[in-house]
Order: structure tokens, then sequence, then C-alpha cells
């Protein structure tokens, strides 16, 4: 079962079929904004665990709310694991090896976690997760003249991104 994008009352669609029907384009989203599938599905889960308890009184688009959700979830971990380090002892973590075998998928979710945090997510929304321009707005709760022009901002430093790259 597959939800069509648009208005959808949360009423008449249970959680578990919403959660079944879209786990792998929630985690996708989350992927792409994170960059690690592992800290995506915690995301997810830690968003699909809030919402869960408020799901008949979403009005409107369930997908918006999940998102910014999701969103959120992983910035209160982001949050939580800054504050951790500063009051442990720093850590030194192996920097990954991104040789010349890194695959193109890798590279361009590389190229993308460079971007700025909402740039990032108008991007994947758009291009990802084939969203029209109005629910990008919608979703980054934002109008749809300025969810344009993050999308074009954030192609236009993704190709000089990755132009560097090649010229260099």
């Amino acid at each position: 079962m597959v939800l069509e994008r648009g208005p959808v009352l949360t009423q008449d669609i249970g959680f578990e079929a919403y959660v079944a029907a879209n786990w792998a384009a929630l985690h996708r989203f989350a992927h792409a904004m994170i960059g690690n599938p592992e800290d995506a599905a915690d995301a997810v889960q830690e968003a699909l665990i809030s919402v869960r308890s408020r799901w008949l009184r979403i009005t409107g688009n369930p997908d918006a709310y999940i998102h910014r959700a999701i969103m959120n979830a992983h910035t209160d971990a982001w949050r939580k694991r800054r504050r951790e380090y500063a009051t442990d002892e720093v850590q030194t973590q192996a920097v990954p090896d991104f040789s010349d075998s890194v695959d193109d998928a890798r590279h361009l979710v590389q190229l993308v976690g460079g971007l700025p945090k909402r740039q990032r997510a108008a991007v994947v929304l758009r291009y990802l997760e084939d969203r029209s321009y109005p629910e990008v707005a919608q979703i980054l709760a934002t109008s749809e003249a300025n969810a344009r022009s993050l999308v074009r901002y954030g192609l236009k430093a993704l190709r000089e991104q990755y132009e560097g790259e090649s010229h260099a």
C-alpha cells in the first residue's frame, strides 16, 4: 500500500499502516539528511515514537509533520552527543578513508552533507523524495518562494563543489 501525497487524514489510516507503507521513504530521507544509515534509522525511530501518541491529532499532511519530527530528532541526538563530548575526555575517532573507490552514491551523500541544513533538506525533499515545491515549503515551514530559493542555492553549491573537485 503506497500512500498518495497530499492531504491525508490520520483518522483514515492507522499509524501502523502508515509506518509500514512509508518506512523506506522516511529512512531514505533521514539517510540523505544525516549521511549515516544507523543514525538515520535512530532518528526515524525516535520521530515515530514521538508521533505515535499524537497520531490522531495530526491534521493535514502527516508527511510534513513526520519529516519535521525526524529533523528534530536528529538535532536532539546531535545536541546530546555534543554535550556528552563536552563533559568527557575528547576521544579520537578514525577518519573514514574516502579514496577513489568511493561509489557515486556515497560521494553524493558527502557533497549533500556539506550543504547548510535547510538547503540540504530542500534538495533532498525536492530531488530524492520527488516532492513538489509546495510540499517542500510545507515540510520546511516556509514559503514556496523560499523553498525554491533554498533548492536553487543548494544545487548551485553542489555544482560548485563538484566542479571544484574535478578541476583539482
